[in-house]
């Protein structure tokens, strides 16, 4: 079988470029690498073959076994020879060095809370949330992710199953993920779920699949196994999962809980061993109310006491009366305390209260004074007003997450090694199911899955490390559990889209209480100017002494004479009238 490599300026034998110990070793969800190794007189010294980060493609006869690019130029020497090892990584490399992002919608102008929204490139992210809110299933969000990362440099494709990844997953909130962790953070609700590269076509292409449909890859113990080591884990299968989603839910100033649980089987006791339990925090619902208390009077135009309230320059006058009262305004009813809105769906205006009254204060008695008072006239009652002004439904929870967990863990894996060696190293596909043949029955049908391949070209070896998934191995219980510890109910689910913040939006009063009393023009019927003592001189203007009907008092300019010199002067006086005739 031939081996060639591919530096930049076509493909070559790995011997006669002084190539050797090639060594690959892929992942279930993590990076696979290929190693070889230059040796020469002065490997130290000599330019190197690649450069950093430099594509390389690696093919098996007519076949493209490998391709990624140089991630390590690693070095040695001693008296006897030099050397230098190249690291090439896979395109999971990519994807450990994109972090990932998504859009929110945020305001264009920041200065301007009415302003446009226009969407921005964010790490921080709501996984299982789509761009405009609604949820996303485990291949949706996966698709999302790896679509991104190709569009940021990542020389990969995809292929993921749809079936085995076609539910929902508790939105999980984090900041600042690379898209291998934001990958792995999805798949820890899909346990069942693996990832591999199939290397045979020009671009890697990144497969998700589970235990449905997938091939097997038969062994025979009597054929090129060299070392074995195997054994069934019963204490890795689980007995029943119980996920309970627990929610915080909001309205007005009240918080309070709910508890919904996902069984599987529906009728399993949860008190009992290699039972999986999850707590898992939903975001509850969340509603904000606006409310308004206002108190209303009627308007009474013609009762002193509602002048008198308005008025307080006439609080304390006797006798008054209300020649004429008129308002401009047909509404029943004037606002006294609160305030009212638009939302609050009522009729109000600004109205004015006009009279002209007449009343006695300290012996003084005054007629034809133009009084008006402003006021906020309405149809409204006096009640507190309130409405909805925003909510939140809750998170719903995923459906079937604790068969989708049951299905994967409830089987007994069996976990192990095993070494192949050959004239040729084994062409091992990472996505089968290992069956071992020639053993107890039990390894034939056990369907193990294909966790690791460290392949040793040179030596014509494969070691093979099968079970259940590291993430999922040992403990698992306790591992899945430490997992979702860290996780908290998602809060920015309404403002990725909305662009607003958690508060919301404050809805202003848009009218008051009004109250200006006027007082305009007054007529007195009788004024004493003069001390306050009794028995003082005073000065008295009674209208009433004035016989003559018709006749207005006040300043006028006359002439006199004084010292023989004509002067004017101004005096209080009526216009001139003619004698009675006799």
């Amino acid at each position: 079988m031939s081996w060639t490599i591919d530096l930049g300026n076509g493909y070559g034998p790995f011997a006669a470029l002084g190539l050797g110990q090639l060594r690959r070793r892929r992942l279930n969800q993590g990076r696979d690498t290929v190693t070889f190794r230059q040796e020469s007189a002065a490997a130290l010294t000599e330019p190197l073959a690649l450069e950093p980060f430099a594509t390389v493609r690696i093919r098996r006869g007519d076949d493209i076994w490998f391709t990624g690019k140089v991630v390590g130029l690693p070095a040695s020497g001693s008296g006897a020879r030099e050397s230098r090892n190249y690291q090439i990584g896979g395109p999971w490399w990519d994807l450990e060095n994109i972090v990932y992002q998504q859009r929110w919608n945020m305001a264009e102008d920041p200065e301007d809370s009415e302003s446009a929204l226009g969407a921005v490139w964010k790490s921080h992210i709501i996984l299982g949330q789509s761009p405009t809110g609604d949820r996303l299933t485990v291949r949706q969000q996966l698709v999302q992710i790896l679509d991104y990362a190709i569009a940021a440099g990542a020389p990969l494709a995809h292929e993921i199953a749809e079936e085995a990844l076609a539910g929902t997953f508790p939105l999980d909130e984090c900041r600042d993920l690379s898209c291998t962790e934001a990958i792995q953070r999805v798949l820890r609700w899909a346990p069942g779920v693996r990832s591999w590269f199939d290397y045979s076509e020009e671009i890697p292409v990144l497969h998700f699949t589970d235990r449905t449909g997938a091939p097997s890859f038969a062994v025979s113990v009597a054929g090129p196994v060299q070392s074995l080591s195997i054994a069934p884990r019963p204490d890795l299968q689980l007995q029943a999962v119980a996920i309970k989603y627990e929610r915080t839910h909001r309205s007005g100033g009240k918080v309070w809980q709910t508890l919904q649980v996902d069984r599987y089987p529906p009728d399993a006791e949860e008190n009992r061993p290699r039972v999986l339990v999850l707590t898992v925090e939903l975001e509850g619902s969340s509603s904000q109310y606006v409310t308004q208390k206002i108190t209303v009077g009627a308007v009474s135009l013609g009762s002193e006491l509602w002048w008198k309230g308005h008025l307080p320059a006439l609080e304390d006058v006797e006798n008054l009366q209300l020649l004429n009262s008129s308002r401009e305004s047909a509404l029943p009813r004037e606002l006294l305390s609160g305030c009212i809105s638009d939302w609050m769906a009522i009729n109000c205006e600004s109205d004015v209260a006009r009279a002209t009254v007449a009343y006695e204060k300290d012996g003084i008695s005054i007629i034809g004074q133009d009084v008006a008072v402003r006021f906020l006239a309405t149809d409204g009652q006096t009640a507190t007003y309130s409405r909805l002004s925003s909510y939140a439904p809750e998170e719903e929870a995923p459906e079937g997450l604790a068969k989708t967990f049951f299905d994967s863990l409830s089987a007994c894996p069996y976990e192990g090694s095993l070494r192949l060696v050959g004239e040729e190293v084994a062409d091992v596909p990472m996505g089968a199911l290992l069956q071992i043949e020639g053993g107890p029955a039990a390894w034939d049908g056990m369907g193990a899955e294909i966790q690791e391949c460290e392949e040793d070209v040179d030596n014509g070896a494969a070691e093979l490390r099968f079970g259940p998934p590291a993430h999922l191995g040992l403990g698992q219980l306790i591992q899945l559990a430490r997992a979702n510890r860290r996780r908290s109910a998602p809060v920015g689910t309404l403002i990725r889209t909305s662009g607003e913040g958690s508060a919301g939006k404050i809805e202003q009063p848009t009218h008051g209480v009004l109250e200006n009393s006027h007082s305009g023009g007054t007529v007195y019927g009788c004024m004493a100017i003069g001390p306050a003592e009794e028995g003082g001189s005073q000065i008295l203007l009674d209208a009433n002494s004035i016989e003559r009907p018709g006749l207005l008092l006040q300043p006028r300019e006359e002439f006199v004479v004084e010292d023989g010199v004509l002067k004017r002067r101004l005096a209080i006086a009526s216009q001139p009238y003619a004698l009675a005739e006799e």
